[in-house]
């Protein structure tokens, strides 16, 4: 039995093999209730959501924002730490500067030197900017409501469950899942088979949403560190134990190719990467 819905801007697919026709009704309202509730906090969008309210208000003082946010933004603190900044969520204005996202309303001018070091979270649950900055949760935000989705479940012992969100997959239980890697380019060769076992895996790729800046093309991927637009033909997918893991790491990946395996190894997770010089590789260990 599946279900398909839209959220996290793309459609949310939920499989569910082995239960019973009376509980699959319940099961499906918790996983995309739980979708729902990440989409609504960590939206750039949306100016009600936490991201918007952090963008507008947390360098003037500290705010209070949902767990779940701030458990993103923990772990996001953890990858651009591990990543030495190649991954980092305050990249917003280089989104906003090249037309990939709007102008946050109402949000002070951003510090050009701010970064992922100057989120504040307090041990009381709320968080400050030490400088007016603009953060974008779109690198990490739908991995985690795929684990979160996959955590509100509750699905019995021998029920098998998939979440796919436009690429972002986690499956869980006894039974194996393939997942089929889609690139928007030709490929040298056919793309490696993935199994996926308990396991989660995520794609990026800038090619379908490339912009012309400066007679170049440019992605909506950044290294966060040198500031410079990833090449928008390479196409990565990661595999991990956790699919917000997965997501970020392919930000990273994109970056920084094959220099990303240790931190593909420190986080259990082995990555497939495509480009038109080398063709297909695997980077990482194979967990």
């Amino acid at each position: 039995m599946q279900r398909t819905q839209p959220w996290l801007g793309t459609l949310v697919t939920v499989a569910i093999h082995g239960s019973t026709a009376k509980a699959a009704p319940r099961l499906f309202d918790r996983v995309f209730a739980a979708i729902e509730c990440v989409h609504g906090l960590m939206s750039f969008h949306d100016p009600a959501s936490d991201v918007s309210r952090m963008n507008r208000d947390a360098w003037r003082s500290p705010i209070r924002i949902h767990r779940q946010t701030f458990d993103v933004l923990r772990l996001a603190r953890r990858i651009s730490a591990a990543s030495e900044s190649v991954f980092d969520v305050t990249i917003a204005p280089l989104l906003v500067a090249s037309g990939f996202l709007p102008a946050p309303d109402g949000a002070p001018r951003p510090d050009p030197a701010a970064s992922w070091r100057d989120i504040s979270l307090r041990s009381d649950g709320r968080v400050q900017f030490r400088k007016p900055l603009w953060i974008d949760l779109g690198g990490i935000a739908k991995g985690y409501a795929v684990d979160a989705g996959l955590g509100a479940a509750h699905h019995p012992a021998g029920t098998s469950l998939s979440i796919n969100a436009g690429g972002d997959l986690r499956v869980a239980g006894p039974q194996r899942a393939q997942a089929r890697l889609v690139v928007a380019a030709r490929t040298a060769g056919d793309p490696p088979p993935v199994i996926l076992a308990n396991q989660a895996l995520a794609s990026s790729q800038g090619l379908p949403v490339r912009r012309r800046q400066h007679k170049r093309w440019i992605s909506p991927h950044w290294h966060g560190r040198t500031h410079r637009s990833v090449s928008p033909t390479r196409f990565v997918s990661v595999i991990a134990p956790r699919c917000a893991i997965a997501d970020a790491l392919t930000k990273v990946v994109l970056a920084q190719g094959r220099a990303a395996a240790p931190l593909l190894t420190r986080f259990a997770a082995h990555a497939l990467v495509h480009d038109g010089a080398q063709g297909w590789q695997r980077i990482g260990v194979r967990s």
